[in-house]
């Protein structure tokens, strides 16, 4: 099975099909799709499963450099909620300019259609799983 980004919204079988045929899969980031996000501020995502009705998998945020690493700004179809494994992590909503600080073991709820940015201050790498439901 190839995993390269052409298998988003299908990965690691197109939806309908996986629930028809009541296929199972083991999700993790062994066998999962791995790709930089952005291009000016990149973040490591991988994509452990990504259909018509959910996306989850993980995102890694960096440390070190002249400035905070960070995503670049981001908007979903669909609710978004991140689990924090390793933090803290600054999640930004650039429209309400409000800030949370979420840690390791918190979740953040981010709405369908609001803007946001994860910021990472600390010295460590940050870490969280996603969640987007119905569209990525």
């Amino acid at each position: 099975m190839a995993l390269t980004i052409d298998r988003l919204g299908a990965f690691p079988e197109e939806g309908r099909k996986a629930r028809e045929d009541k296929i199972f899969y083991k999700l993790g980031d062994e066998n999962s799709i791995h790709m930089i996000s952005g291009e000016k501020t990149p973040a490591l995502l991988s994509v452990w499963c990504s259909n018509d009705v959910i996306q989850f998998g993980t995102i890694k945020l960096l440390s070190g450099g002249p400035c905070p690493q960070q995503t670049e700004f981001d908007s979903h179809k669909g609710d978004a909620v991140f689990y924090v494994l390793k933090g803290p992590m600054t999640f930004f909503i650039r429209d309400r300019k409000e800030t949370y600080d979420v840690e390791s073991g918190d979740f953040m709820f981010v709405p369908e259609g609001e803007t946001y940015k994860i910021v990472n201050y600390y010295g460590s790498t940050a870490e969280a799983v996603f969640m987007v439901a119905p569209e990525f």
